[in-house]
């Protein structure tokens, strides 16, 4: 378990959540996973400087990465659904 414990492993992450909701179509779910993955990533990367409580052992920061993850989906996904409405409607092939 000493890899979560490394900044790469979760920058990797965050971009095959981003290709895989890319590929697969997921409407923007692994979105949020990934902005996790790369604040986990990013926290890990300043942690000399930050000294955050969570990055001193990976079962805190698996929780970190959970619990961020899913307090910014739902924010993230009334973003997605503003954006998509005003992409509907100048759509001319809206049926």
């Amino acid at each position: 378990m000493d890899l979560l414990m490394r900044y790469e492993i979760w920058l990797i992450a965050a971009i095959i959540f981003v290709a895989v909701d890319v590929l697969i179509g997921l409407d923007f779910i692994l979105l949020a996973f990934a902005v996790g993955a790369i604040t986990a990533g990013a926290s890990l990367f300043w942690d000399d400087s930050l000294n955050l409580p969570y990055t001193t052992d990976w079962e805190s920061l698996i929780t970190f990465f959970g619990i961020f993850s899913l307090c910014i989906l739902p924010p993230l996904r009334i973003l997605v659904k503003r954006l998509q409405t005003k992409d509907d409607i100048a759509d001319i092939n809206k049926y």
